[in-house]
């Protein structure tokens, strides 16, 4: 992989980043409850009670990961469910004092399946077609295709790596000019944006586990993209990222999740 000559010094601090991920591809259309899917029907027990907030709102699916029938990645789950929801309101349910508050939205993850279709939830709550207030307008069925990828320019730990902080402390438009074009030329390598499980995350913004209480936060879970093919959009143009600490993620415990979206 050919870097930007400014990054070249730090092509071997850069290449011990690379992950691996899973990139999502979408196939709009009805599923089944126990598909891969953007939006539609979750699988669902009747006995367990339906994901709401504290307020009793239901919750609604962004996504399901069915990882009994795909070659998942490494300290990803190797079998069960894996699902996230949003409240159905006009900032996509995050809290924005409190991205790890999972009152309007949810991760939920079913570590067996159960077959048997009877014991299935088949009532679940209506929402409305083409709601400007959920990200995604059409039901899509999910594939997936291993890939790796190098940390991207979007993580809040790439400046440091790479020794950028120093233009961005300068005062000199010319830093920041510079700064500006070799993220560029480095953006055309590595392709941060896209649907997908592991790797690395794009940002319209900025990457929000460099403030607060975040920083524990070191792994991308899941990132949506907007999708015009699959009439996918967050706000303006924007994306939806979940971030989980590496331990939990090896202990398969979601309770712990931080959830960002941001837009242009």
């Amino acid at each position: 992989m050919k870097l930007p000559q400014p990054l070249q010094p730090y092509a071997d601090a850069l290449a011990k980043t690379k992950k691996p991920c899973l990139i999502i591809h979408g196939k709009i259309g009805k599923t089944t409850p126990l598909q891969s899917k953007f939006a539609g029907n979750p699988y669902w027990l009747k006995a367990d009670p339906y994901p709401t907030t504290k307020k009793g709102e239901p919750l609604r699916l962004l996504a399901q990961i069915n990882f009994n029938d795909i070659e998942t990645i490494p300290n990803y789950p190797e079998e069960g469910i894996l699902q996230f929801f949003v409240a159905d309101d006009d900032v996509y349910g995050l809290d924005f004092d409190d991205g790890t508050n999972q009152d309007t939205f949810r991760v939920v993850y079913h570590e067996k399946v159960e077959s048997d279709p009877s014991k299935w939830l088949s009532n679940f709550p209506v929402f409305a077609e083409d709601d400007h207030y959920f990200p995604i307008n059409k039901e899509c069925a999910l594939t997936f295709e291993r890939s790796e990828e190098l940390m991207s320019s979007n993580d809040y730990r790439f400046n440091k790596l790479t020794n950028l902080n120093s233009l961005l402390e300068s005062e000199e438009d010319e830093d920041y000019d510079t700064y500006d074009e070799i993220i560029d030329a480095y953006s055309e390598v590595v392709k941060e944006q896209g649907s997908k499980l592991g790797g690395y995350p794009f940002f319209t913004q900025e990457d929000p586990r460099a403030y607060g209480d975040y920083l524990t936060f070191d792994t991308l879970l899941f990132q949506i993209d907007t999708d015009d093919e699959l009439d996918i959009m967050w706000g303006d143009s924007g994306v939806g990222n979940f971030f989980i600490a590496y331990e939990d993620l090896k202990k398969r415990d979601f309770s712990k999740v931080l959830y960002n979206w941001d837009c242009y």
